[in-house]
C-alpha cells in the first residue's frame, strides 16, 4: 500500500516543573508521501512557570521521516532557535540559542551542531544538593541497572557561553566564558576540548578573594576532570603586601599553594591572606587559626572531606570553627530537620573534640549550645541580612 496524508497539531500547550517552564503556541505539521518519506515542521516558545515574566523565543524543528527499510537515516531534525528559555528555576536561568542536527539511525541517537548559551545564572550549591527518599518509601519494582540498556548516543557538540553566563556558590561569584567541545559515542565516557574562562571573586579564609586569573581547559579529556588553573589573591595596602593562592592540576587532584609578593614563608603569607597583617603580630588564637588552616591546605582536608560529605549525604565537612575550643577543628555537620543543627569536630591543633547543636527559633533567631572536652557553652544569636 502507498500511504499519504497530513496530519496537523495547532495551540499544543505543556508544562517542564523541573525546568520551571512551560511551552505554548505549539504548532506541528506532519506531510506524508506515497514514496515512503515525510516531511516535519514545527515551532514552539517558552516562558517561565515559576511565576517570573521571564519568556523565550521560538524554537524551530524541521525534519523528515522515512519508514522504507531503504532509508539510511529514518529519522532527522534540524533545531534552530535564538534566546529560547529552556530553564527558569532558582538553581539555574538559562537562555539559549541552539543551531542542532539530530538523527536516529542503526538504534543510535546522533547529536552534532553548536549551543550558544549568552544569558545563565548558575547557583552550584543548589544544583549540587540533593533531596534523599524518606526510609518508608519503598520501590515496589526497582529496576536493575546491569539489565537496563546502555546509552546509545553519538554526542558532537560545540556550547559556547556568552558574557552574562553567572555563576556562584562555594564561596565563588563571577562569570564564565568560553567555548566547550564534548564529544561522547556509544559505550565511551564523553571527552572535551576547549577552555572556560572563570572571572569574579572568591571566599576563602573568611576573606573575599579576587579571581586574577581563572582557567579551565580540556585537551580531549573526560569533560569531568578539566585541568584547573586558578589564581585568588588579596591585597594588603597598609603593608604593601599581596598575598594568594593558587590551585592547579587536575580537578580530580588539585593542588594548592599560597604565596605572597615579596615573597615570605608559606605561613606568613596565609597570615597576610586570612588576617591582613604578618604572622609576627597575631594573638595565640589567631596562630591556631593560621595553623589549621595550614595544615587543611597541606592535606587537602577541606577538599577531601567535602567530597566524602557529598557521597555520604551531609552538609558541612572540613574544616569548621569552634568556640569552645577556641580554633578550627576538622568535623562535619547534618541538618536532622529545617531547623535543627548538629555538628562534631575534632581539634586540628592539640586535643579536643567539640558536639555543637543548633536550633532555629524564627527568622534570625537561633539557639546554639556547645559542648567540647575543655567547657560547655550556649548562646543566642540574632543575626540580621542586608
Amino acid at each position: 500500500p502507498a500511504l499519504s496524508g497530513e496530519a496537523k497539531l495547532t495551540e499544543f500547550t505543556g508544562e517542564l516543573p523541573a525546568l520551571g517552564i512551560t511551552l505554548a503556541d505549539g504548532e506541528a505539521t506532519l506531510a506524508a508521501l506515497a514514496d515512503g518519506s515525510a516531511k516535519i515542521h514545527g515551532t514552539l516558545k517558552s516562558q517561565s512557570a515559576t511565576g517570573g515574566t521571564a519568556t523565550g523565543g521560538v524554537l524551530t524543528v524541521d525534519g523528515a521521516l522515512g519508514w522504507l527499510e531503504s532509508n539510511a537515516t529514518p529519522l532527522r531534525f534540524d533545531v534552530r532557535g535564538n534566546d529560547f528559555l529552556v530553564s527558569d528555576t532558582a538553581e539555574l536561568h538559562a537562555v539559549a540559542s541552539p543551531n542542532l542536527q539530530v538523527g536516529f539511525a542503526d538504534n543510535t541517537i546522533q547529536v552534532r551542531g553548536e549551543v550558544a548559551v549568552p544569558t545563565a545564572d548558575i547557583d552550584i550549591d543548589k544544583l549540587d544538593s540533593g533531596v534523599s527518599a524518606s526510609e518508608d518509601v519503598v520501590v515496589l519494582d526497582p529496576a536493575d541497572p546491569e539489565r537496563a540498556p546502555s546509552s546509545r548516543l553519538d554526542l558532537d557538540l560545540a556550547i559556547s557561553l556568552g558574557d552574562a553566563v553567572k555563576l556562584k556558590g562555594y564561596g565563588l561569584e563571577g562569570t564564565l566564558t568560553g567555548t566547550l567541545h564534548a564529544r561522547s559515542r556509544p559505550g565511551r565516557e564523553m571527552v572535551a576540548t576547549g577552555r572556560l574562562d572563570v572571572d569574579g571573586r572568591y571566599r576563602a579564609y573568611g576573606q573575599k578573594l579576587d579571581i586574577t586569573r581563572g582557567e579551565l581547559t580540556w585537551s580531549n579529556a573526560p569533560i569531568s576532570d578539566p585541568n584547573i588553573s586558578i589564581r585568588a589573591e588579596r591585597e594588603v595596602v597598609s603593608a604593601d603586601v599581596t598575598a594568594g593562592i593558587d590551585v592547579i592540576g587536575r580537578a580530580s587532584r588539585p593542588e594548592a599553594k599560597v604565596w605572597s609578593t615579596p615573597s615570605s614563608s608559606e605561613q606568613n603569607a596565609l597570615a597576610y591572606l586570612v588576617l591582613g597583617r604578618p604572622l609576627s603580630t597575631a594573638s595565640t588564637g589567631e596562630v591556631q587559626k593560621i595553623d589549621a588552616a595550614s595544615s587543611a591546605l597541606t592535606a587537602g582536608a577541606g577538599l577531601l572531606a567535602s567530597q566524602l560529605g557529598a557521597q555520604i549525604g551531609l552538609d558541612d565537612a572540613g574544616v569548621l570553627e569552634s568556640r569552645t575550643l577556641g580554633g578550627a577543628v576538622f568535623g562535619v555537620g547534618k541538618y536532622l530537620s529545617p531547623k535543627l543543627y548538629v555538628s562534631y569536630g575534632v581539634s586540628m591543633v592539640g586535643s579536643g573534640s567539640a558536639l555543637a547543636l543548633k536550633y532555629l527559633m524564627r527568622k534570625g533567631f537561633d539557639l546554639e549550645l556547645e559542648s567540647s572536652t575543655i567547657e560547655t557553652r550556649g548562646s543566642v544569636n540574632w543575626r540580621k541580612e542586608k
